[in-house]
């Protein structure tokens, strides 16, 4: 498993807010810097809301899983990681935590990729 930062955004129109889920795949001391530029990135921050986090089995690396709504249509994504950034359409929004279950089983396997 290597290092690296996957992200799906969703929209609404009325009020406006854009819904970001992100996959990041890292050291904990990294993890937590790159949170911070999103934040810093992203402007008025609504709501953030861990899904899940934990470490990669096998791995000395981390994964957190996270939502965060903002205003933020928006992202430059070189001025938050230089590693592998990709947008996948598996972090879709899920009605319920439950229906996170099988991708956040195949992250802590080494099987997201």
């Amino acid at each position: 498993m290597e290092r690296q930062l996957f992200w799906y955004k969703t929209s609404q129109s009325n009020p406006e807010r854009h819904f970001w889920n992100f996959l990041v795949i890292n050291e904990a001391r990294e993890l937590g810097q790159i949170r911070q530029k999103l934040y810093d990135n992203l402007g008025y921050i609504i709501e953030d809301k861990i899904i899940d986090r934990g470490k990669i089995k096998d791995s000395d690396l981390i994964y957190e899983l996270f939502c965060l709504e903002t205003t933020g249509s928006q992202l430059d994504f070189s001025k938050i990681y230089q590693g592998r950034v990709k947008r996948e359409r598996r972090l879709h929004t899920r009605k319920n935590n439950n229906g996170w279950n099988n991708l956040i089983e195949q992250i802590y396997n080494g099987e997201f990729s």
